[in-house]
């Protein structure tokens, strides 16, 4: 821990951080994914696209980059860019646009709207937070997050076209 960070502040950020690691992604995945594909194929296949290049893409681009971390202490490989923010983003984008609109319950929609539009932020921010990533990585990640979604549509939308 930092002599900047609370104690209390850097346990709330860790259990924060710690929604998107490998498992817990995947876990959430999963249940996107259940909920998409018996609602909207269409969502369905864009949302796996745009996570599968969310989990390759970041790892391929460590591997160019080879920037280090602030921090070792959490994390022991690259930092740029950062995955959990690249994840993030296409899970809150997934959100927004493809599981918000095909929920008909109100009350379950509202606490889902609130609870994705803290959640995924807060989980990106952690990461500058705990120090284990720099801003730059977060950012770019988000940037990342974002071409993913927008490449998964133009991928599904142009298969869709081609269907018709």
């Amino acid at each position: 821990m930092l002599a900047h960070q609370s104690p209390a502040i850097s346990s709330f950020a860790l259990s924060i951080t710690n929604i998107l690691n490998p498992i817990e992604a995947f876990i959430i995945f999963l249940i996107f994914g259940i909920f998409l594909i018996r609602k909207n194929r269409h969502y369905f296949y864009s949302f796996t696209i745009s996570t599968a290049l969310g989990t390759l893409l970041p790892l391929g681009l460590k591997f160019i980059t080879q920037i280090p971390r602030p921090s070792l202490l959490l994390e022991q490989d690259f930092s740029f860019p950062s995955a959990h923010a690249t994840i993030a983003t296409i899970f809150l984008l997934s959100s927004i646009f493809f599981l918000m609109p095909l929920m008909k319950n109100g009350f379950s929609k509202n606490i889902f709207k609130i609870i994705t539009y803290i959640i995924f932020p807060l989980v990106a921010f952690s990461r500058i937070y705990l120090s284990v990533h720099w801003t730059s990585d977060v950012l770019a990640g988000i940037v990342l997050g974002f071409i993913c979604f927008i490449i998964s549509e133009i991928i599904c939308c142009h298969k869709k076209e081609n269907v018709l």
